[in-house]
C-alpha cells in the first residue's frame, strides 16, 4: 500500500465512498424497473424518495466537492491536462475491457455507437460525469486565475447572482431560459465557485451549522415528496414533482445536504489504508455500474427484479443493501485494474503525457523564437 494512500485525510476518502454508494443506490431506484414515483403513497414510497432517488444527485455534490477543494490552491494548464490524461486511462481501459465483454457474452447489444462510445469514450460523453469533468479540467486553470483576481465582494456578487438565477429561480420557474440543464460542465463550474468563495473567504462552518444543513436539506427534500406523492395520488399526474427537489444537482435542498456532508467529514482526520485503498475504486465503481450494458444486465438482474416484485417491508434497506453488494463487486473489479496499472502504467504516472507536452512546449518555444529573429 502506497504511502501516498496512508497519508490522505481517510475522513474525506470515506465521504468519497458514502457518496459512491448513494450515486450506485440511486442508480437501483432509477434504472431498475421499480417505478418508485407510480407507487401509492406509504411511509416506504416517501423514504426511497427523500434518501435513495435524491442521493444520486447529493453524491455528485459531495463526490465533486472534495475535488473542487483541493483544486483550489491548485492551478496551470499542464496540471489540468495532465489530470485529464490520466482520467482518460481508466476511462478507456473500462469501456474497451466492458465491450469486449459485452461482445462476448451479449453481443447484440454491441451497436456500432456503442463501438464508437468505448474507442472514444470523453468526446462521446459514455459516462456524463467524467466527460463533464475533464472538460472542468480543461477550463478550471484560467476559471481559478479568473476568480482569485475577484476580491471578496465581486466573487460573493458573483456567487449571489449564479445562486439566484440557477437555483432560486429554477426552484420556482422551472421552464425559465436562464436555468442549468444539470448533469454538464456549466453544474461543475456553479459549484466550484461557489466552493471557492467559501474556502476562500469564509469561516469554516462549525459543526451544528453543518448538521442544520443537512437536517433543513433533507426535509426539504421530504416535504417535497410527502406533497407531490399526496397530489400524484389525488390527480393521478405530475409524478415527477415527488422527487423535484431532489433531482438536480443545482437546487437548494441538494446543495445543502451535499455541501454540509462534506463540510461534516471535512472537520474530522484519521488515517486507514483499507478505507483509502477502497476509495481509489470509487471512480471505477461508476465507469462498471454505469456503462450501458452493465447498466442493463446489473439492475435487471434476477436479485434485483426478486427484491422489487416482492416489494417487502423492508425494501428501503434491501435496496441499500443490493447497492452495497454492487458496489463491493465493482470496487473488487477495479482493485484488479489498479494492480494491473501498478504492474504496467504507474510505475511512471503520467510519463508519457510529460514527454508529450515537453515536446510540444520545446517545439512552440523554438517556433516563437524563430518568429522573434525574423
Amino acid at each position: 500500500m502506497s504511502t501516498g494512500k496512508r497519508t490522505r485525510n481517510s475522513s474525506i476518502e470515506l465521504l468519497r465512498i458514502l457518496a459512491m454508494l448513494m450515486i450506485v443506490t440511486s442508480h437501483c431506484v432509477m434504472f431498475s424497473d421499480l417505478n418508485v414515483l407510480s407507487w401509492q403513497f406509504s411511509v416506504n414510497k416517501v423514504l426511497i424518495e427523500t434518501f435513495l432517488y435524491s442521493g444520486g444527485k447529493i453524491g455528485v455534490v459531495s463526490f465533486f466537492a472534495i475535488s473542487a477543494w483541493f483544486l483550489t490552491d491548485q492551478g496551470g494548464v499542464r496540471a489540468g491536462l495532465r489530470r485529464v490524461w490520466i482520467l482518460e486511462r481508466e476511462m478507456l481501459f473500462w469501456s474497451l475491457v466492458l465491450s469486449t465483454v459485452t461482445a462476448i457474452s451479449q453481443h447484440e447489444r454491441l451497436s456500432s455507437s456503442l463501438i464508437v462510445q468505448s474507442l472514444f469514450p470523453t468526446v462521446t460523453a459514455l459516462w456524463w460525469y467524467p466527460t463533464a469533468y475533464a472538460v472542468f479540467l480543461l477550463f478550471f486553470p484560467f476559471l481559478s486565475c479568473s476568480l482569485k483576481s475577484l476580491d471578496r465582494t465581486m466573487h460573493g456578487a458573483l456567487c449571489v447572482i449564479m445562486f439566484v438565477l440557477w437555483t432560486v429561480v429554477d426552484m420556482v420557474m422551472p421552464l425559465s431560459g436562464v436555468g442549468l440543464h444539470g448533469g454538464d460542465v456549466f453544474s461543475f463550474i456553479y459549484i466550484y465557485t461557489l466552493i471557492t468563495y467559501y474556502r476562500w473567504h469564509m469561516q469554516p462552518l462549525g459543526g451544528k451549522q453543518a448538521w442544520a444543513m443537512l437536517v433543513g436539506g433533507y426535509a426539504f427534500i421530504a416535504i417535497g415528496a410527502i406533497a407531490g406523492g399526496l397530489v400524484f395520488q389525488k390527480i393521478g399526474k405530475l409524478p415527477k414533482l415527488q422527487v423535484y427537489l431532489g433531482s438536480v444537482e443545482f437546487r437548494l435542498p441538494v446543495l445543502m445536504v451535499g455541501i454540509a456532508l462534506f463540510v461534516l467529514f471535512s472537520r474530522k482526520e484519521f488515517h486507514s489504508g483499507i478505507i483509502n485503498t477502497v476509495a481509489a475504486s470509487t471512480f471505477g465503481v461508476y465507469l462498471i455500474s454505469e456503462y450501458p450494458t452493465m447498466r442493463q444486465w446489473i439492475w435487471h438482474s434476477t436479485l434485483v427484479e426478486f427484491v422489487i416484485k416482492n416489494n417487502a417491508p423492508i425494501i428501503f434497506g434491501l435496496l441499500i443493501l443490493l447497492a452495497c453488494v454492487v458496489f463491493i463487486s465493482c470496487s473488487l473489479l477495479d482493485q484488479v485494474r489498479a494492480l494491473l496499472f501498478s504492474l504496467i502504467l504507474d510505475r511512471h504516472r503520467g510519463r508519457w503525457f510529460d514527454a508529450l507536452y515537453e515536446y510540444v512546449s520545446s517545439r512552440r518555444h523554438n517556433a516563437i523564437q524563430t518568429d522573434l529573429r525574423r
